[in-house]
Formats: structure tokens, sequence, C-alpha cells
């Protein structure tokens, strides 16, 4: 069978709009995640966080999304949030750049919670998040 080369799922431009947005560069590591696995769902899609709760990563978000749930946090004064990816029941996973997370992967819980609740710290450190995912066990798929 004939094999097709990939384009990149996200392109610098649309990166560079996101740096623009957050003030800051994205860091290495999410820009690649996002120019390869952008709008995907992966194998490795299960975490526990240091709590021991249990994440399961639905999908890495693409550009509109996260552009437009960027701009709605800033907009709501969530703060300065990057979505990258989301879980099954449509809660967001987020890399945080407000000064008192910044740096750390957050879950935005925007269903069920109060603001003042809905994020919640679930890596201290994108690196930490994308190498702690892993298959889910059997008796999830």
């Amino acid at each position: 069978m004939r094999q097709f080369q990939i384009r990149k799922r996200i392109g610098e431009k649309s990166l560079d709009l996101l740096d623009k947005l957050i003030g800051f560069e994205l860091p290495f590591l999410l820009r690649q995640i996002l120019i390869n696995y952008s709008g995907l769902s992966i194998e490795q899609d299960y975490y526990i966080d240091k709590n021991g709760n249990e994440w399961i990563l639905a999908a890495f978000d693409n550009f509109n999304s996260i552009y437009k749930l960027t701009t709605e946090f800033k907009d709501s004064g969530w703060g300065n949030k990057i979505p990258f990816g989301y879980d099954e029941g449509g809660w967001h996973f987020c890399l945080s750049f407000d000064e008192e997370t910044f740096g750390k992967v957050l879950i935005n819980r925007w269903t069920d919670h109060l603001p003042e609740d809905q994020f919640v710290i679930i890596a201290d450190y994108f690196e930490e998040f994308i190498d702690g995912l892993h298959e889910r066990p059997e008796h999830l798929k």
C-alpha cells in the first residue's frame, strides 16, 4: 500500500499566535506534541497523578479549540493557561502560565465545580505528565 507523508498538525504560525496570546514562548515539548499529535488520540492515554487519581486523555486539542479556550480563560479571569488535550467527559488538560502554578499541568473541571475550584494540579510539569502517560489497563479499555 502507498505510504503518505503526514503534514504537521499545527504550523509554526499558529504556534506563534499562541505565544503572543499568552505572552510566553511555548515549551519545546508542548510545541512538538501539538505539531505531531494535535487533534489525535493516542494509545498511551492513561495517567495516574501523585494523589492516585486516574485520568484518560481522550485526544490532544486542535488549534481552534486551544486558541478559543485560552482566550476564554483570559477573558473570564481564569488565568493564563493553554489547554492541550481533553478527557472523555470534556474536561481540559492545561499547561499553566500563571505565576502561582507556572509550568504545572492542571485539569479544568469546568462542569460540576465552582470557578474557584475548577482547576486542579495533576502534574508538577508538562514532561512529568507526558512521560507518565501509558496504555490503559485491560479493565478500562
